[in-house]
């Protein structure tokens, strides 16, 4: 019975350091957590949201817009994957770019007009491309992930959208 007993309650602590890893690791949140989100007032987050429209909506400076026409299949995704990572909270992130309203219509134009080795990353990136053109990123979870599970991903799936103050606070690092 002993034997029963003390089987039962390694199996109840094993499952219970699996659960409290699984919360810790952000993967279920009660709430909200101070590592996985920055705790803003609404009008801040409003500010931010502001400044990001603004960010958008500037010119690209002068010397900053890649040679979109000049780049492979390859590179073209991978700047707009790298675009997904200023939107979308993930794990680990690998290369970034800026987003600006110039880049996307560019980007948007020379995928449209370019032949692809496989059509269905053509199709991939100007349906991901499409909404970006109006300033509408509710996409870039499934945007990033599309791609990352393309280019078969294991580490950095994105989990949910950042928030503005998020978003400012990433440019703000990497750009």
């Amino acid at each position: 019975m002993k034997k029963y007993i003390l089987t039962a309650v390694s199996l109840l602590l094993v499952m219970i350091g699996a659960a409290y890893f699984y919360i810790n690791k952000g993967h279920f949140e009660f709430g909200k957590k101070t590592n996985s989100h920055v705790t803003v007032s609404k009008a801040e987050e409003a500010t931010a949201k502001a400044e990001l429209k603004k960010s958008f909506d500037s010119a690209t400076p002068k010397g900053k817009m890649p040679a979109y026409e000049n780049m492979s299949d390859n590179e073209l995704m991978e700047e707009v994957h790298g675009m997904t990572h200023q939107k979308v909270k993930a794990e680990q992130k690998w290369g970034s770019s800026e987003i600006t309203k110039d880049k996307i219509l560019k980007l948007n134009d020379v995928i449209k007009n370019k032949d692809f080795k496989d059509e269905n990353v053509k199709d991939m990136l100007l349906e991901i491309l499409e909404p970006w053109t109006r300033g509408d990123f509710s996409n870039a979870v499934s945007a990033h992930n599309r791609i990352w599970e393309y280019q078969d991903g294991t580490i950095g799936k994105a989990t949910r959208l950042l928030t503005a103050a998020e978003e400012k606070e990433y440019i703000k690092q990497k750009f």
